[in-house]
C-alpha cells in the first residue's frame, strides 16, 4: 500500500453552508463558485485580468488578492497534492484528477480522482477523533486555503501516530497489565464489589442486593434507557465447565443477557475468544482492567491491595 506523502496539502469549503457537499463527494468534484469569471481566462491562467475582476467587487485589494490566490491554488493543483474537506461529521481527502476546471448548470468545478473518509487502513476519519488542530479548519471563512497541519493530516490518513500517542498507548499498556495482576490480588468479596462499580460507572443501575443469594447470579442490572434487564454472575476463579454450567442453564426470559466475570480463570476458559450464545458473555481479566482503567477506578484498586 503506498502512503500519503503529498508536500502541499488544501483545504476546500464545498459551497456557501456546504450547499455543494453531497454533490461533490458523489460525482468526485471540488465545485467552486467564481460566477464572474470565465472558463476561457480562468483555464488560460489569466491571473492579472481575474485579479482586476476580483477586485470590482471586493472590500479591498487583499481580500482581492486572497480569494484570487484560492483559485489559482485550485487550478495549478497537480495529483501530488491532497486536498480535504468536512461533510457529516467526517474529514474527506482526495487528489484531483482533470487539470481544467468545467462547468454545469449548478457550478464551476474540477473532477478528482474520488473522495475518501476513511484512512488508508479503512478507519472512518470522524471528525470528533481527529486533532483539534485539523478539526478547526471547518471554522475557515473563505472557500480554499493551504493547511499548515499537513504533516499531522498525512499521518492520519496513513495512520502513522504521533510520538505522544505512542508513548501514551505504551504507558496504557503497561497500567493495564499491572492492574490485571492487581485484580487478581482482591478477595472475592472485594472482586465482587469492583464488577458492581463496573457496570454502573457505565450507568447501569443495579436492581437486586450485591451478592443476593440467588441461584445463577450475583448481580441483576437495568440498562435505563431501554429498561432491557441483565444478569451478572462473578467468580473471582472458574473453570471452562463451570461457566458452560451457567451459560447452559440461563434460559434469558425477561433477562436480555448473562455476563459471566471471572479474574482467575482456567486456561480452557482463558482461550475462550466467545460464546456459542449471543445470550452469555464471558469478561475475562484482560477487559476487567481495561474497563478499570478507562472507568477510573485504579484509585479503589490500590486501596484494596496495598
Amino acid at each position: 500500500m503506498e502512503l500519503i506523502n503529498s508536500k502541499n496539502v488544501y483545504y476546500v469549503k464545498l459551497g456557501r453552508n456546504g450547499v455543494w457537499e453531497k454533490s461533490s463527494l458523489k460525482k468526485s468534484l471540488i465545485r467552486i463558485g467564481w460566477t464572474r469569471q470565465t472558463l476561457s481566462d480562468i483555464n488560460s491562467g489569466r491571473w492579472n485580468k481575474i485579479q482586476r475582476q476580483i477586485e470590482k467587487h471586493a472590500a479591498d485589494k487583499g481580500s482581492a488578492t486572497r480569494d484570487r490566490r484560492a483559485l489559482q491554488m485550485l487550478c495549478e493543483s497537480t495529483p501530488d497534492d491532497l486536498w480535504v474537506s468536512f461533510h457529516a461529521n467526517h474529514l474527506w481527502w482526495c487528489k484531483v484528477g482533470d487539470p481544467k476546471i468545467h462547468q454545469d448548470k449548478t457550478s464551476k468545478y474540477r473532477k478528482v480522482q474520488g473522495w475518501n473518509c476513511n484512512d488508508l487502513f479503512g478507519k472512518p476519519l470522524l471528525i470528533t477523533q481527529i486533532p483539534g488542530s485539523l478539526a478547526k479548519l471547518q471554522r475557515f471563512q473563505g472557500t480554499i486555503c493551504k493547511v499548515k497541519e499537513a504533516e499531522d493530516l498525512k499521518r492520519l490518513i496513513n495512520r502513522q501516530h504521533s510520538s505522544e500517542y505512542v508513548a501514551i498507548l505504551h504507558s496504557r499498556e503497561d497500567l493495564c497489565r499491572h492492574v490485571e495482576t492487581g485484580i487478581r490480588r482482591l478477595h472475592w468479596k472485594d472482586f465482587e464489589t469492583l464488577v458492581d462499580l463496573l457496570f454502573r460507572q457505565t450507568g447501569w443501575r443495579r436492581v437486586s442486593l450485591l451478592g443476593e443469594t440467588m441461584k445463577f447470579s450475583d448481580i441483576e442490572l437495568e440498562e435505563p434507557i431501554t429498561g432491557d434487564m441483565y444478569q451478572v454472575q462473578v467468580k473471582s476463579s472458574a473453570t471452562f465447565r463451570e461457566f458452560k454450567e451457567y451459560s447452559d442453564n440461563f434460559t434469558g426470559g425477561k433477562y436480555r443477557k448473562l455476563f459471566f466475570v471471572v479474574h482467575t480463570p482456567d486456561q480452557k476458559l482463558s482461550d475462550l475468544a466467545q460464546t456459542d450464545s449471543s445470550q452469555v458473555e464471558v469478561l475475562l481479566p484482560r477487559k476487567i482492567a481495561e474497563m478499570a482503567v478507562d472507568l477510573g477506578l485504579v484509585n479503589w484498586l490500590m486501596n484494596r491491595i496495598q
